[in-house]
Protein backbone atom coordinates (compact mmCIF):
# COMPACT_ATOMS: atom_id res chain seq x y z
CA UNK A 1 0.00 0.00 0.00
CA UNK A 2 1.17 3.50 -0.33
CA UNK A 3 0.33 6.75 0.76
CA UNK A 4 -0.10 8.72 -2.24
CA UNK A 5 -1.71 11.78 -0.79
CA UNK A 6 1.55 12.15 1.63
CA UNK A 7 3.69 12.11 -0.87
CA UNK A 8 2.47 14.78 -2.90
CA UNK A 9 1.68 16.81 0.62
CA UNK A 10 5.66 16.18 1.25
CA UNK A 11 6.49 16.97 -2.46
CA UNK A 12 4.92 20.11 -1.79
CA UNK A 13 6.11 21.10 1.48
CA UNK A 14 9.74 20.17 0.07
CA UNK A 15 8.74 22.31 -2.79
CA UNK A 16 7.65 25.61 -1.06
CA UNK A 17 9.69 28.61 -0.39
CA UNK A 18 9.08 28.68 3.22
CA UNK A 19 10.97 27.57 6.07
CA UNK A 20 10.51 24.10 6.46
CA UNK A 21 10.40 24.18 10.19
CA UNK A 22 7.24 25.94 9.46
CA UNK A 23 6.26 22.26 8.86
CA UNK A 24 7.50 20.44 11.51
CA UNK A 25 4.67 18.64 12.89
CA UNK A 26 3.09 17.85 9.74
CA UNK A 27 6.88 16.25 8.54
CA UNK A 28 6.74 13.95 11.61
CA UNK A 29 3.36 12.96 10.76
CA UNK A 30 4.24 12.18 7.16
CA UNK A 31 6.94 10.28 8.44
CA UNK A 32 7.03 9.44 11.93
CA UNK A 33 10.66 7.65 11.70
CA UNK A 34 11.57 11.11 11.93
CA UNK A 35 10.47 11.44 15.52
CA UNK A 36 13.64 9.84 17.27
CA UNK A 37 15.72 12.29 15.67
CA UNK A 38 14.19 15.67 17.31
CA UNK A 39 15.23 13.94 20.96
CA UNK A 40 18.64 12.93 19.61
CA UNK A 41 21.27 15.35 21.04
CA UNK A 42 24.81 15.59 18.87
CA UNK A 43 27.20 16.20 21.32
CA UNK A 44 29.42 16.95 19.52
CA UNK A 45 32.27 19.97 18.30
CA UNK A 46 30.80 19.53 14.61
CA UNK A 47 27.24 20.12 15.66
CA UNK A 48 25.13 23.18 16.44
CA UNK A 49 21.76 21.02 16.44
CA UNK A 50 19.77 18.15 17.18
CA UNK A 51 19.61 15.37 14.67
CA UNK A 52 16.05 16.62 13.53
CA UNK A 53 17.22 20.40 13.75
CA UNK A 54 20.26 19.69 11.73
CA UNK A 55 17.86 17.62 8.85
CA UNK A 56 15.50 20.73 8.63
CA UNK A 57 18.63 23.46 8.82
CA UNK A 58 20.23 21.25 5.60
CA UNK A 59 16.88 21.01 3.95
CA UNK A 60 16.45 24.69 3.87
CA UNK A 61 20.19 24.94 2.58
CA UNK A 62 19.71 23.00 -0.29
CA UNK A 63 18.81 23.79 -3.74
CA UNK A 64 14.69 23.88 -4.90
CA UNK A 65 15.14 20.09 -6.26
CA UNK A 66 13.22 17.29 -5.04
CA UNK A 67 16.06 14.43 -5.14
CA UNK A 68 18.30 17.62 -2.57
CA UNK A 69 15.19 17.88 -0.67
CA UNK A 70 13.84 14.82 -0.42
CA UNK A 71 18.13 13.80 0.63
CA UNK A 72 18.65 16.34 2.91
CA UNK A 73 15.23 15.34 4.58
CA UNK A 74 16.43 11.90 5.23
CA UNK A 75 20.12 12.04 5.37
CA UNK A 76 20.67 11.76 9.23
CA UNK A 77 17.70 9.22 9.56
CA UNK A 78 19.58 6.52 10.78
CA UNK A 79 21.80 8.45 13.68
CA UNK A 80 19.65 7.45 16.66
CA UNK A 81 20.39 4.08 16.34
CA UNK A 82 24.51 4.43 15.52
CA UNK A 83 24.78 7.07 18.58
CA UNK A 84 27.24 6.24 20.90
CA UNK A 85 28.92 8.09 23.36
CA UNK A 86 33.27 7.96 23.91
CA UNK A 87 34.62 10.55 26.48
CA UNK A 88 31.53 12.56 26.64
CA UNK A 89 31.19 12.75 22.62
CA UNK A 90 28.55 11.70 21.12
CA UNK A 91 29.62 9.70 17.96
CA UNK A 92 27.41 8.26 14.68
CA UNK A 93 29.79 6.10 12.73
CA UNK A 94 27.83 4.20 10.07
CA UNK A 95 24.80 6.16 10.18
CA UNK A 96 24.84 6.38 6.38
CA UNK A 97 23.75 2.80 5.89
CA UNK A 98 21.22 3.06 8.44
CA UNK A 99 19.88 6.04 6.86
CA UNK A 100 19.65 4.68 3.49
CA UNK A 101 17.71 1.85 4.37
CA UNK A 102 15.39 3.87 6.34
CA UNK A 103 14.84 5.77 3.51
CA UNK A 104 14.63 3.07 1.09
CA UNK A 105 11.42 1.84 3.47
CA UNK A 106 9.49 5.23 3.91
CA UNK A 107 10.51 6.61 -0.14
CA UNK A 108 8.56 2.66 -1.63
CA UNK A 109 5.89 3.17 1.40
CA UNK A 110 5.15 6.75 -0.44
CA UNK A 111 5.48 5.26 -3.46
CA UNK A 112 8.24 7.13 -4.99
CA UNK A 113 9.22 5.83 -8.48
CA UNK A 114 12.30 3.54 -8.46
CA UNK A 115 14.62 5.45 -10.08
CA UNK A 116 13.92 8.01 -7.85
CA UNK A 117 14.63 6.32 -4.70
CA UNK A 118 17.69 4.36 -6.04
CA UNK A 119 19.13 8.43 -6.70
CA UNK A 120 18.18 9.57 -3.28
CA UNK A 121 19.44 6.34 -1.26
CA UNK A 122 23.07 6.35 -3.24
CA UNK A 123 23.20 9.87 -1.84
CA UNK A 124 22.49 9.71 1.41
CA UNK A 125 25.36 6.32 1.04
CA UNK A 126 27.59 8.76 0.13
CA UNK A 127 26.42 12.20 1.70
CA UNK A 128 29.80 11.83 4.25
CA UNK A 129 32.08 10.59 2.03
CA UNK A 130 34.98 13.58 1.81
CA UNK A 131 35.98 14.44 -1.99
CA UNK A 132 39.76 14.96 -2.53
CA UNK A 133 40.14 17.81 -4.24
CA UNK A 134 42.25 16.32 -6.37
CA UNK A 135 42.17 15.17 -10.09
CA UNK A 136 42.25 11.21 -8.43
CA UNK A 137 39.75 12.49 -5.90
CA UNK A 138 37.24 13.66 -7.68
CA UNK A 139 37.36 10.64 -10.45
CA UNK A 140 36.75 8.46 -7.61
CA UNK A 141 33.75 10.40 -6.30
CA UNK A 142 32.44 10.17 -9.70
CA UNK A 143 32.86 6.04 -9.78
CA UNK A 144 31.27 5.95 -6.42
CA UNK A 145 27.96 8.07 -7.23
CA UNK A 146 27.96 8.13 -11.19
CA UNK A 147 28.07 10.97 -13.48
CA UNK A 148 24.40 11.89 -12.65
CA UNK A 149 24.79 12.43 -9.02
CA UNK A 150 28.05 13.88 -8.72
CA UNK A 151 26.67 17.73 -9.11
CA UNK A 152 24.10 16.87 -6.44
CA UNK A 153 26.21 15.35 -4.18
CA UNK A 154 28.61 18.81 -4.53
CA UNK A 155 25.41 20.70 -3.60
CA UNK A 156 24.00 18.62 -0.78
CA UNK A 157 27.40 18.21 0.79
CA UNK A 158 27.89 22.33 0.74
CA UNK A 159 24.32 22.54 2.40
CA UNK A 160 24.76 19.83 4.89
CA UNK A 161 28.28 21.69 5.89
CA UNK A 162 26.98 24.62 6.37
CA UNK A 163 24.19 23.47 8.83
CA UNK A 164 27.02 22.10 11.03
CA UNK A 165 29.25 24.66 13.59
CA UNK A 166 31.55 26.82 11.71
CA UNK A 167 34.27 24.97 13.31
CA UNK A 168 33.20 22.02 11.02
CA UNK A 169 32.61 24.01 8.04
CA UNK A 170 35.04 26.35 7.84
CA UNK A 171 38.39 24.49 7.21
CA UNK A 172 35.70 21.83 4.81
CA UNK A 173 34.35 24.11 2.69
CA UNK A 174 37.21 25.46 0.30
CA UNK A 175 38.19 21.85 -0.16
CA UNK A 176 35.18 21.04 -1.60
CA UNK A 177 35.01 23.89 -3.35
CA UNK A 178 37.89 23.02 -5.28
CA UNK A 179 37.10 19.38 -5.50
CA UNK A 180 33.97 20.77 -7.42
CA UNK A 181 36.33 23.26 -9.59
CA UNK A 182 38.47 20.10 -10.26
CA UNK A 183 35.18 18.32 -11.45
CA UNK A 184 34.27 21.62 -13.78
CA UNK A 185 37.53 21.52 -15.26
CA UNK A 186 37.44 17.11 -15.97
CA UNK A 187 33.59 18.48 -17.50
CA UNK A 188 34.54 21.39 -19.42
CA UNK A 189 31.98 23.62 -17.66
CA UNK A 190 33.10 26.83 -15.47
CA UNK A 191 31.73 27.89 -12.05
Amino acid sequence: MTYSVDRERLNYILGSNKDIKDYKDEILRIIPELIICADCEQNMPAHIYNVFDHILETVNRVDSDLILKVTALLHDIGKPYKKIVINNVDSFKGHEEVSEIIANLILARLGYEEDFINKVCKLIKYHDYQILPTVEGVKESINLVGDELISYLFCFQKADLLAHSEQRYKPLLPKLSQAKEIYESLCGRSS
